[in-house]
């Protein structure tokens, strides 16, 4: 058994590359939905990374559906695409767990804790502009 993370609370998303890169090109825009849910969910998973109901058990298609909010046909849809050779975005197993490819390099705990901080020294630098200008 894996020691269990925190579950997070938020995900990066590159602003540009999802305007402008491929997952617009890719997929179409309610197979999107599907793609920006499952990210949510592999962020909230007790395993990171994994969209999964415990260590070793993945949702139904009909479950997943559910907790998306979507069709079960829509989900079928992008789950096969975001699968596909050509997008390679995910990973099946044979327990039905969904494995978000290249999930770290993209969601590093090092690159997140820095922009944690940095988002609090931010904060902390505009509540001290706020309390000089009302000073004066």
């Amino acid at each position: 058994m894996t020691e269990h993370q925190p579950r997070r609370r938020w995900i990066k998303l590159w602003t540009q590359e999802t305007l402008h890169g491929t997952t617009c090109k890719e997929l179409e825009p309610d197979e999107r939905t599907v793609w920006f849910e499952a990210l949510c969910a592999a962020g909230d998973s007790i395993k990171p990374g994994f969209i999964c109901l415990t260590e070793d058990m993945g949702f139904s298609d009909k479950q997943l559906a559910n907790l998306f909010k979507v069709p079960v046909e829509l989900l079928q849809r992008a789950l096969l695409k975001l699968e596909s050779e050509s997008i390679n975005k995910i990973k099946r197993n044979h327990d039905g767990i969904i494995e978000i490819c290249n999930w770290e390099r993209y969601q590093s705990d090092e690159r997140r804790e820095y922009m944690t901080q940095y988002m609090r020294d931010y904060r902390k630098r505009q509540r001290e502009l706020q309390k000089q200008e009302k000073d004066e």
